[in-house]
């Protein structure tokens, strides 16, 4: 009996390790919204940088963009480009945030300003 719960504890410690974990997983909120030239307003949308399966990926309520990460030390920058619109967002190693998104539609951009925290 001893040994099958050894086993059984062997088991578990495996899958555990063969689970994929998100080397990155922070959660950014925008607090404030610029939409073109209008004046900027209060906002609530969120972002999260996760990393999955070796992509980076800046998921949303509405999607989920893979991006391209360059940067340094003191400030990353994510790149993606979907079918609708140019995605750019940067982040300082101190949580400050920012996010642009440029629609071809239009053409209009609207800006967010937040903070990011989370595991790094």
């Amino acid at each position: 009996m001893a040994s099958s719960i050894v086993k059984l504890g062997a088991i578990s410690v495996l899958a555990l390790m063969l689970t994929p974990v998100s080397a990155l997983a922070l959660e950014c909120t925008f607090t404030t919204e610029c939409f073109e030239s209008e004046t900027c307003t209060d906002s609530a949308f969120n972002v999260t940088i996760e990393e999955k399966e070796g992509a980076t990926l800046l998921v949303s309520d509405t999607e989920t963009i893979p991006v391209s990460v360059g940067g340094s030390d003191t400030v990353r920058v994510y790149v993606g480009v979907t079918g609708s619109a140019f995605h750019l967002m940067s982040r300082s190693a101190d949580g400050v945030a920012r996010y642009s998104t440029h629609l071809y539609d239009g053409p209009m951009m609207v800006n967010y300003l937040g903070r990011c925290e989370g595991a790094n």
